[in-house]
């Protein structure tokens, strides 16, 4: 938990410990909830990110080994991000 100031223009600087746990990054676009009373704060994943959404396209194709390893590991960042939001 953390306690942050709202700027005059109504902005706020999320603490570096928080940005670095959750891989927020200069340039990330953060997604904002109203619960009632409660605001979340939610990192949207980057495309790069959402790999594998195209698995459909390369059904009769073989992409690379590569390729593939890049996608589990960002379906294991984009699932761990999911989990803790």
């Amino acid at each position: 938990m953390a306690t942050v100031t709202v700027t005059a223009k109504g902005q706020i600087t999320i603490p570096v410990n928080l940005r670095r746990k959750l891989e927020i990054a200069e340039g990330e676009q953060l997604m904002i909830v109203c619960e009632g009373e409660t605001l979340r704060i939610i990192p949207i994943p980057k495309l790069s990110k959402l790999a594998g959404a195209d698995k459909g396209i390369f059904k009769e194709r073989n992409p690379s080994k590569g390729i593939e390893k890049i996608r589990k590991e960002w379906d294991k960042d984009f699932e761990k991000r999911v989990k803790e939001a």
